[in-house]
């Protein structure tokens, strides 16, 4: 009986996990379906079917599940679409809208996969429908016939033709874009990421070039020459008045798929819906607009928010932080105040260092009526953040040796956002659990700021697990926590804020009594190496049992996968376990 109570939970968690790709591969095969079922019976794809075979109800299958995925693939990176959302839905389905943005990045990285895999088997058919081309070359219908002659050059077709052409460039376009989108080349080269994703216009200009060599072709006069002459025997169809009748012309070709004229002239009781319709189908220029449009108007809302009055900031402190850390404090040169929710994040640029790097941080200090400044904190991860700890230990080193805080001049940003993130629905839940490693704790941080700055009744309980290699780390941000600790005793609420604070690397009792001597309630919550996950959340199965507690963690892939394992193992301790992360790489 356990036995197969495990197999139907493991069952319906990957049916629930994979719901979503279940449902866009299941539309994807109906798509392909109907359209190689209309390429392979239609009888004006007749000649053209003969020459081509498979290879041309393959290629022409594929297509609009390219054209459709190109159109909406920019939509789940839209910043700008999220913050509509988070306008639209925030207020009374927040749990719908954190959803979505957790697995936004998912959702990208899906639809990019889907891309590769339906692109190479398109290409492979237009490889095929290539060599189809040259073999059955038949003189009698080159009119509809791609090639020349017999003699023609597969290689021709393939590089010196728009089609062929397009189609290679388009190709090694994604795999450049898929090897430089791994973690490996995204975590050690992001430059080289941000530019190979870029050439996703590359992609979507050869999209626009693609159908020019027209090699899709049908024939648009079945009446006078329906399917089947072209087999009749000579001699019989000269001696034969009424087969002279039925195939009284020579067929005729038209480029493209069925035109709107030809389909008019053949369907004249059709409804304007249905001319419509078929007009539609003849533009695929439309699809690649689409998605570009997205991007384009993403792209000019951003620039034009992060470039107007209300959003430009100047740098009141800038300074290097242990444990490799920098910690900004801008301040807003409009009067307006910006509101900024704990939990969002902002894109930050640096001129300094690149014009066209726009980097994600949380924001762990937000304005509101008494100063109108937001403060980040950064961990040095990458090359762009490794500059800016450099440029930022160079203007302290400068104002120490005497030379000025100015020689470098003042460190100019440029703020795009704010954004919503999973993060967000902290302050609607009853009861949470925050764990995050390292950095990973900047969300939290805002959030402390939130409960510091305003009385709010929610979460009731609050627990915090903080994973770090180096104990310096935790100084980043010992006063706030200190703080809230002592608001809670002071409200007679110890139990509503729990503390657990692990040191996995390094652990010197020297170091921690000079770090944390003028904090004994987080030295004493500080522990040796990493946590038992097992013991954590057994500890709060037992605690709420039969209640609902929602989980954040923000940190590596490892720990997301292992926090998400636990939660769904320890919901069958009649605790519900609600498991949300957020993560930037």
């Amino acid at each position: 009986m356990e036995r197969t109570s495990k197999v139907y939970h493991a069952t319906r968690n990957f049916m629930f996990k994979y719901f979503l790709a279940f449902t866009w591969i299941g539309f994807n095969f109906v798509v392909f379906c109907k359209a190689f079922s209309h390429y392979h019976h239609d009888p004006e794809y007749y000649y053209l079917s003969k020459i081509l075979g498979n290879g041309l109800c393959i290629s022409r299958g594929t297509a609009p599940i390219l054209n459709l995925t190109m159109a909406i693939i920019t939509l789940p990176v839209s910043r700008s679409f999220n913050v509509l959302l988070n306008a639209l839905f925030g207020r009374w389905s927040i749990r719908a809208l954190v959803f979505y943005l957790e697995k936004i990045k998912v959702l990208h990285l899906f639809l990019g996969t889907g891309l590769i895999i339906v692109g190479v088997i398109h290409s492979i058919a237009h490889f095929i429908n290539i060599v189809n081309f040259v073999d059955n070359y038949d003189a009698q219908f080159d009119a509809i016939n791609w090639a020349t002659g017999m003699d023609d050059s597969k290689l021709r077709l393939l590089v010196a033709t728009p089609t062929g052409f397009s189609g290679c460039v388009m190709l090694v376009t994604l795999f450049a874009i898929a090897y430089f989108s791994s973690r490996q080349m995204r975590d050690r080269f992001y430059n080289s990421f941000l530019a190979s994703h870029h050439l996703f216009l590359v992609f979507y200009g050869m999209m626009f070039y693609h159908p020019l060599s027209n090699i899709i072709k049908h024939q648009t006069n079945l009446k006078a020459h329906p399917n089947g002459c072209d087999i009749i025997d000579d001699h019989v169809f000269r001696n034969d008045s009424v087969l002279q009748a039925i195939c009284s012309e020579e067929p005729k070709f038209s480029a493209g798929d069925k035109s709107l004229a030809s389909s008019a002239s053949q369907h004249p009781e059709s409804s304007p819906f249905s001319v419509m319709k078929i007009e539609c189908k003849t533009q695929a220029w439309i699809w690649p607009l689409t998605g570009l449009s997205i991007y384009i108007l993403d792209i000019i809302i951003r620039y034009l928010t992060a470039h107007s009055d209300r959003r430009k900031v100047s740098t009141l402190q800038s300074y290097v932080l242990p444990a490799n850390g920098v910690y900004l404090r801008l301040r807003f040169t409009s009067s307006k105040r910006i509101v900024i929710s704990a939990g969002q994040y902002v894109l930050l640029q640096c001129p300094a260092i690149s014009t066209l790097e726009w980097h994600p941080f949380t924001v762990v200090d937000f304005p509101t009526a008494i100063h109108n400044t937001v403060s980040l904190t950064v961990a040095v991860r990458g090359d762009w953040t490794q500059r800016l700890y450099d440029l930022v230990s160079e203007k302290e080193r400068l104002k120490q040796s005497g030379a000025g805080h100015n020689a470098l001049g003042r460190l100019q940003f440029l703020l795009d956002g704010p954004y919503p993130s999973a993060m967000t629905g902290m302050l609607k839940c009853k009861r949470i659990v925050y764990i995050g490693a390292g950095v990973g704790i900047t969300p939290f941080a805002g959030f402390v700021r939130h409960l510091l700055n305003f009385n709010t009744d929610r979460p009731s309980r609050i627990h915090l697990i903080w994973i770090v290699r180096k104990a310096e780390m935790f100084t980043w941000f010992a006063d706030e926590l200190k703080r809230l600790q002592e608001r809670f005793w002071k409200q007679n609420k110890p139990d509503r804020f729990t503390l657990k604070l692990f040191l996995t690397r390094n652990y010197n009792v020297n170091v921690i009594d000079e770090y944390f001597g003028d904090y004994p309630t987080l030295k004493a919550r500080i522990n040796k190496g990493r946590p038992n996950w097992d013991e954590v959340f057994l500890d709060l199965a037992a605690l709420y049992a039969g209640k609902s507690v929602t989980v954040f963690s923000c940190g590596p892939k490892g720990m997301t996968k292992e926090l998400k394992g636990m939660c769904r193992e320890y919901r069958k301790h009649a605790c519900k376990f609600t498991y949300l992360h957020e993560g930037f790489g």
